[in-house]
C-alpha cells in the first residue's frame, strides 16, 4: 500500500492552523496571567476589609471601655485638652 503524497496546499492549511493556535495559545495565556494577577488584588482587598470589619466589631463589642473610645477617639485625631501634639514630618 502506498501512500499518496501531501500537496502544497494542504501543507498551507496545516502551517496557517498551527500558527493560529499558537497565536491563541499566547494571547490566552496573557488574559490568564492579567486574570490572575486581578483575582490578588481582590483577595487583598477581601482580607483589608475583612480585617477592618472585625476591628469595628471588636469596638462595637466593647465600646463601653474606657480604652477602646480612647483608641478610636486618638484614631479620628482626638486629643485631651492639655496633651500636646506632635506632627512628625
Amino acid at each position: 500500500m502506498r501512500l499518496k503524497r501531501t500537496g502544497i496546499f494542504t501543507k498551507v492549511i496545516i502551517v496557517v492552523l498551527l500558527l493560529y493556535a499558537v497565536t491563541t495559545l499566547i494571547v490566552l495565556r496573557g488574559k490568564i496571567e492579567t486574570a490572575e494577577a486581578k483575582k490578588d488584588e481582590l483577595i487583598k482587598a477581601r482580607a483589608d476589609k475583612t480585617a477592618s470589619i472585625d476591628d469595628m466589631q471588636y469596638a462595637l463589642d466593647h465600646s463601653g471601655d474606657d480604652e477602646v473610645l480612647e483608641d478610636l477617639a486618638r484614631r479620628e485625631g482626638m486629643v485631651y485638652q492639655d496633651e500636646g501634639v506632635v506632627i512628625a514630618g
